[in-house]
């Protein structure tokens, strides 16, 4: 990504980027910003475990899963090897990690708190070779890249890279439908989920409900994202999410992120869920079997929509 200055002239000068002298700025940045950058909270930097010592730890707390973060200020030749090499370290070692977890959090949750088959990978990195970024094109892997690049007058830019969407394999669904249980030994067992997973459940009238509110929430700002998890599939602005969609064979269960008493739901449409279990982020959950009161919910999401991008 180039960062251009405009002129008095209204011409483009292009801002060259001048890096970082030790791979330990680039560490103390993201560490610093964990939350904003990715959504998640930091649990430690330097974790020795096993034979290894972890660059960054820290945890999904909407997943219940663990992230590993680690920074590259040289160009490697291969990511895979070491991904799964430090996948494999936190699934020998979950003792060590639950002792961060709750020595961090001054808690004391059992092995059963954690989602282990969510556990990913992130390399961040100056650049990353095709070789690379070919490498790690997979919906299904655990391992996410990301390039930081820094300017004269500290100003950072930091890009994912997205993988494309590829026709995934037998063995690679074999192993979403594995990753149900929570008790996962192997890595082999870790793969990110995938919107088409999600959809998968729905009958076509429900996956096309689906992309309807779907076209719609993303027409509203180009910097939301979207989050498959293994329940839902979340809607994110500034990594907090406004809205989860569940899809079911006959219908969509909705739960929009306001606390009980932030939304204004005339129609009573909505379940208060904040004295309930349920899987969604936030206080109200909607039932749609059709498009009778889409626009009415829609508004209602718009409202959550607008309190993230007032954060």
């Amino acid at each position: 990504m180039e960062l251009y200055k405009v002129t008095p002239s209204k011409q483009l000068q292009i801002i060259k980027p001048i890096g970082f002298k030790l791979e330990r700025e680039m560490q103390n940045i993201v560490e610093a910003n964990v939350d904003q950058l990715f959504g998640d909270t930091f649990l430690a930097s330097e974790f020795t475990v096993g034979n290894y010592r972890l660059d960054t730890v820290a945890f999904d707390e909407e997943l219940k899963a663990f992230v590993i973060l680690e920074y590259k200020n040289m160009i490697k030749s291969s990511v895979i090897d070491q991904g799964y090499s430090y996948l494999n370290t936190l699934l020998n070692h979950k003792a060590d990690f639950i002792l961060l977890y709750n020595h961090v959090h001054k808690v004391n949750e059992s092995e059963e708190h954690f989602d282990w088959s969510q556990t990913k990978i992130i390399f961040v990195a100056k650049e990353f070779t095709q070789y690379q970024k070919d490498a790690v094109n997979n919906p299904v892997l655990p391992i996410e890249l990301y390039e930081i690049v820094k300017f004269v007058n500290e100003y950072i830019t930091v890009n994912k890279i997205e993988k494309s969407h590829l026709a995934q394999t037998a063995h690679s669904r074999a192993v979403v439908k594995q990753k149900k249980s929570k008790d996962v030994q192997d890595v082999s067992s870790i793969a990110l989920y995938t919107e088409e997973d999600e959809l998968s459940n729905g009958t076509q009238d429900i996956q096309d409900l689906y992309q309807e509110i779907k076209d719609t929430v993303l027409s509203w700002d180009s910097s939301i994202e979207v989050k498959p998890t293994k329940l839902y599939i979340g809607f994110r602005l500034q990594k907090h999410n406004f809205v989860d969609i569940q899809v079911q064979k006959k219908q969509l269960k909705l739960w929009i992120n306001l606390s009980k008493g932030q939304l204004n739901d005339s129609l009573g449409l909505s379940r208060d869920v904040s004295h309930t279990g349920h899987w969604g982020n936030g206080d109200y959950e909607f039932i749609i079997k059709d498009d009778s009161n889409l626009e009415y919910i829609l508004s209602l999401i718009k409202k959550s929509w607008a309190t993230k991008s007032n954060l």
